[in-house]
């Protein structure tokens, strides 16, 4: 290759990736989240539950798939739901996940669907964050930042009406 046809393959190169993250950027994900946060647990709790809404801003369904933290956070995430069974409320793992309808949302709240933390590495502090990775079907991963509440009088039993 002679010099310049080295220099104009790099600005080619260079003009292509300024335009792929350019797209990239203009991109929005259809699922956008509101009033997510943890709650803030004693030191040296095992488990602990996040909460927040998903809201499906496209056209079409989109499916929550699964969850994920890093490794020094907790061992495990995942989906769970709140079911009675033999008048008792149990929790289960949503292993098929969850669909979310267009344009509508999706709650994760105490005594329904929540994200479980397993096997913390330490307790969750009030005032810190913790970084929960949503998959979805047919949307990228979506990474938000959920702020840690203390656990104040809603952290109690919840009454059904």
């Amino acid at each position: 290759m002679t010099p310049n046809t080295h220099s104009l393959s790099f600005k080619l190169l260079a003009l292509f990736m300024f335009a792929l993250t350019a797209c990239s950027v203009q991109a929005t994900h259809p699922i956008s989240i509101s009033d997510g946060y943890a709650r803030a647990t004693f030191p040296m709790a095992q488990s602990a539950a996040l909460y927040f809404t998903l809201h499906n801003e496209s056209d079409t369904s989109a499916k929550l798939t699964g969850v994920k933290v890093s490794g020094d956070i907790a061992k495990d995430a995942q989906i769970h739901t709140t079911e009675m069974s033999d008048n008792m409320m149990r929790m289960r793992e949503v292993k098929e996940g969850i669909d979310i309808a267009p344009n509508e949302s999706l709650s994760f709240a105490p005594g329904g669907y929540h994200v479980m933390l397993l096997g913390l590495e330490k307790g969750l502090i009030e005032g810190s964050s913790v970084s929960l990775t949503l998959s979805f079907d047919n949307a990228a991963d979506y990474t938000v930042e959920l702020p840690v509440k203390g656990m104040g009088k809603e952290a109690g039993h919840q009454h059904h009406h």
